[in-house]
């Protein structure tokens, strides 16, 4: 059996910071596309089936949303704390 290349920590880190982030953005977008179909129906057509629909969507999605940018921040915040920078900048030219 071949032993495949194995990413280092800190490419782990970023990689899943990324694919989070992705992830995040899709569902604010999806609760966002939800809560303006809820209000629309809300002042439209006022069927309570779509409204609750639409409602629970936004929610679900809202929440999914955040809990995705919580996990992107520790994601980002461990990778600060295991790789950090140089803090102090070097001097300038002479």
């Amino acid at each position: 059996m071949e032993k495949r290349k194995v990413l280092d920590e800190g490419r782990q880190l970023k990689r899943l910071n990324a694919e989070t982030r992705k992830q995040s953005h899709v569902h604010k977008w999806f609760a966002i596309v939800a809560a303006l179909d809820c209000l629309l129906v809300f002042f439209y057509d006022r069927d309570m089936r779509n409204i609750v629909f639409s409602g629970g969507i936004c929610l679900v999605c809202t929440y999914l949303w955040f809990k995705g940018r919580m996990q992107s921040r520790a994601y980002r915040r461990e990778y600060r704390e295991k790789y950090p920078q140089d803090p102090t900048p070097p001097p300038p030219p002479a």
